[in-house]
């Protein structure tokens, strides 16, 4: 048996072991639990990346309405905008309309020409006589928001119409699509005015993610090698703490 002493030494040596056992399961936890809270933020910036990736590829892959008109020297193009409905469009379309017709912005249920205020209304009728007050409707949508607009023009809120006089006088409209306006004077093209823009915030938000993503990993690697420390220093003190209890068993009995 062993005296006072020696069992004095044996406790204390058992007691350390398992005060450093403790610390080490405590460490141990610790770090993965920290290493879950890097993978949980690795998989926020993976959801990052593919938000990002999403809004690049609406940008890019975004349409828009165009308008072509004869300029006098050759053809211009110009986004279907309200304003450029009222500069162009409402005016003679040399070259693609042999009756040189105006075309006019009208309602898709009351067959009125559109209009913004009563200034734009004056100005129509200053232009054309025979165009009286019943004959327009004022808006209070905001027809300035070119997406707003043109949305409105592909949902067949709003068409493009050609005007008949009869003998009398009377006016009425022939409402078309703006597919076929002009003989193909819109077109529904791709808009690459902000792909350029796109480009760059798609590049600079893909660097900062992944500058953020590959300093994580770094971390989580660190952690892994730490961990793997710990679990070889655990299991080393283990077997520490099961020999003692053994020999204790073998000395006692």
């Amino acid at each position: 048996m062993l005296d006072n002493k020696a069992q004095g030494e044996w406790t204390m040596g058992l007691s350390a072991s398992q005060a450093r056992f403790l610390q080490l399961t405590a460490r141990q936890s610790n770090v993965e639990y920290q290493a879950q809270q890097i993978s949980f933020e690795r998989l926020q910036l993976a959801n990052q990346m593919s938000q990002v990736s999403s809004e690049y590829q609406d940008k890019t892959s975004n349409r828009k309405l165009t308008f072509t008109y004869r300029n006098g020297e050759g053809t211009s193009t110009v986004d279907v905008t309200y304003k450029n409905y009222l500069n162009y469009m409402n005016k003679q379309m040399e070259g693609f309309s042999s009756s040189q017709q105006k075309f006019y912005l009208v309602s898709s249920s009351g067959n009125k020409i559109i209009a913004t205020s009563q200034d734009e209304i004056n100005t129509m009728m200053e232009q054309d006589d025979s165009l009286k007050p019943e004959n327009f409707m004022i808006v209070e949508d905001d027809l300035t928001d070119t997406d707003h607009f043109q949305q409105a023009l592909k949902d067949g809120i709003y068409y493009f119409a050609t005007m008949e006089k009869d003998d009398e006088g009377n006016v009425k409209f022939n409402s078309d699509s703006w597919e076929n306006i002009g003989g193909g004077a819109i077109s529904d093209v791709y808009d690459e005015s902000d792909d350029k823009e796109a480009q760059a915030e798609y590049d600079t938000a893909m660097a900062k993610i992944e500058k953020t993503d590959k300093a994580l990993e770094m971390e989580l690697d660190r952690l892994e090698t730490e961990r793997n420390a710990i679990q070889t220093e655990i299991d080393s003190v283990s077997t520490v703490i099961k020999d003692n209890i053994e020999s204790s068993f073998k000395t006692f009995s």
